[in-house]
């Protein structure tokens, strides 16, 4: 009689420790959404430390930008505004300590992006000139008419329609795919990935390294190249070739 009480006394035990844990807050935070048309206009943007994904949308038929946020939070709801436009510039902020804010903005076409996050992916499509960086995340271009300079600590890179007048592009954890609209001077660097790099006709003076890893290169090297493309990895492989 007695084993049997030590053991419904042990099951009720288990049974505390496990409401317990449930109530101590192994629960997933709270989340709002909401949208909003910008009144002023937007000349540029600018990623102000956001923790959370960024995804901005350029379009020609987009006059008045519209801003659409995801907030997951714990605690008490954020009630300040992360975002403002001065002086034609709509900087994203993030929304404070245990909280991230995933931002969705459609703008009107070729807007420069600057900036960056401490954390999520960053993608940007039919933007202007681009210069970001991510603490962790991809980085997703498409369609980007202007400059490239992008960044990020773990994530991959992957840029399409790059019509700019030179990309750099360096990840130090992960692939890099870039295919070029127009000739331009390219630099990737990444310590472990692959690195693929699709070009239009063009002359072009390639330096590729890899210390782990094969070399495809389908252009002529030129030495006298117009443009340069100078391609490293740690680990990986490194193709170029020509867009069909």
């Amino acid at each position: 009689m007695r084993r049997h009480i030590r053991l419904l006394s042990a099951v009720a035990a288990a049974g505390i420790g496990v409401s317990t844990l449930g109530a101590c807050g192994l629960v997933p935070g709270e989340t709002f959404e909401d949208s909003a048309k910008v009144t002023e206009k937007v000349e540029s943007v600018r990623l102000d430390g956001n923790s959370g994904s960024v995804r901005l949308r350029s379009k020609q038929t987009v006059t008045k930008t519209t801003v659409h946020r995801s907030i997951e939070y714990d605690g008490d709801k954020p009630g300040k505004s992360t975002y403002a436009v001065e002086d034609g510039v709509l900087t994203l902020r993030g929304c404070g300590d245990g909280c991230s804010v995933t931002y969705t903005v459609d703008l009107p076409p070729r807007v420069p992006v600057s900036g960056s996050t401490s954390s999520g992916g960053i993608s940007l499509s039919g933007v202007g000139k681009v210069d970001v960086s991510t603490s962790s995340g991809a980085v997703d271009l498409d369609d980007v008419d202007g400059t490239v300079d992008v960044r990020t600590t773990n994530g991959r890179i992957n840029g399409h329609g790059l019509k700019g007048d030179g990309v750099r592009a360096g990840t130090s954890n992960g692939a890099i795919d870039l295919t070029l609209s127009t000739p331009q001077d390219v630099r990737v660097r990444t310590s472990n990935g692959a690195v693929s790099v699709t070009v239009p006709d063009g002359s072009y003076k390639v330096a590729a390294r890899t210390s782990n890893g094969s070399k495809k290169i389908g252009p002529r090297n030129d030495p006298s190249g117009e443009h340069t493309l100078d391609l490293e990895t740690s680990n990986g492989s490194i193709t170029v070739k020509k867009a069909s």
